[in-house]
């Protein structure tokens, strides 16, 4: 009989504890189910729902015009300057305070990166149309000081300026997006940053090298899975934003989700939303899976 049982495939419970019972499969059926339903199943109408109708590929080639792909180039160049600005900031920001704030100042000033996070995100958006606005606070400062002779126009206004293909958000819109996505990469980048082991740097400057040359030979190496992490997390959330670019940007600067919710509201052309929707979520998904080869961004990616 012994002799049996040792040709089994799979080990014979001995135990309570290794029991799979009825509540283990239920347990795990129903957040499967859910995330199925919730997930899988949306996704998958959305794409039948853009070769539609009955079977076409005409709402594909449709994005290939011009007004199309400047919106869709629009979209992720904004998130591309968005991205690289919160990270410019989270960098210093994030070393000072992993490394040279007095500790009983680090968790007060962390928590006070957060605070953004506690509200509604159209709530901040519509904070910066009354700090921008004509007779917003920032105007009436300037005025009142002399500083300029009327109201600057800081609200839905376009920057006009871009690097190539890339387009600058103009201030109201690059304010809004900073301010509600910057706390994301302040809390990766911190997390990497606390780890970062200060005696390198130390050892580097006593030998004599400078601030970029710590930065890029010792900072950057350590911490650019925290730097990775961070802007896979915020970069689909701001390319594929609706709120902010609705309220801050100018029209101008119309971005892919904005699109994508007048063709499935206004013009009420499904199929071609649904088209539009595909193709840009592809693109995001593909640019996270890159950035996620690396085992270390993946490990921070598990963090949160």
């Amino acid at each position: 009989m012994r002799g049996s049982t040792d040709r089994l495939p799979w080990p014979i419970p001995n135990g309570p504890d290794q029991r799979r019972t009825l509540v283990d499969v239920v347990l795990a059926a129903l957040p499967t189910a859910l995330a199925v339903a919730l997930g899988v199943v949306p996704l998958l109408s959305l794409v039948v729902e853009s070769v539609s109708p009955p079977v076409t590929l005409s709402n594909y080639a449709a994005l290939s015009e011009s007004v199309y792909l400047t919106v869709l180039v629009r979209s992720l160049g904004i998130g591309v300057v968005i991205t690289g600005a919160c990270l410019a900031i989270a960098y210093p920001v994030t070393y000072w305070l992993a490394h040279a704030c007095p500790p009983r100042y680090r968790l007060p000033v962390l928590v006070s990166f957060t605070l953004p996070l506690w509200l509604n995100y159209v709530v901040l958006n519509y904070t910066w149309v009354w700090i921008l606005a004509t007779d917003g606070i920032v105007n009436t400062v300037l005025t009142a000081g002399g500083v300029v002779d009327r109201p600057l126009d800081l609200l839905r206004t376009a920057s006009g300026a871009g690097i190539g293909p890339i387009e600058l958000p103009g201030p109201s819109l690059g304010l809004g997006f900073v301010h509600i996505y910057l706390p994301y990469v302040l809390l990766t980048m911190y997390v990497s940053m606390e780890r970062l082991d200060y005696r390198q740097v130390e050892a580097a400057r006593d030998l004599g090298a400078g601030s970029l040359r710590v930065f890029v030979d010792i900072v950057v190496p350590e911490t650019y899975a925290g730097a990775i992490a961070g802007t896979l997390i915020v970069y689909a959330r701001i390319a594929g934003a609706f709120a902010t670019p609705q309220i801050l940007a100018s029209p101008s600067e119309q971005m892919i989700a904005q699109i994508i919710t007048t063709q499935f509201y206004d013009v009420l052309d499904y199929p071609f939303a649904a088209a539009l929707s595909v193709v840009f979520l592809l693109v995001v998904v593909v640019g996270f899976g890159i950035g996620a080869l690396s085992t270390d961004v993946r490990a921070e990616l598990k963090r949160w």
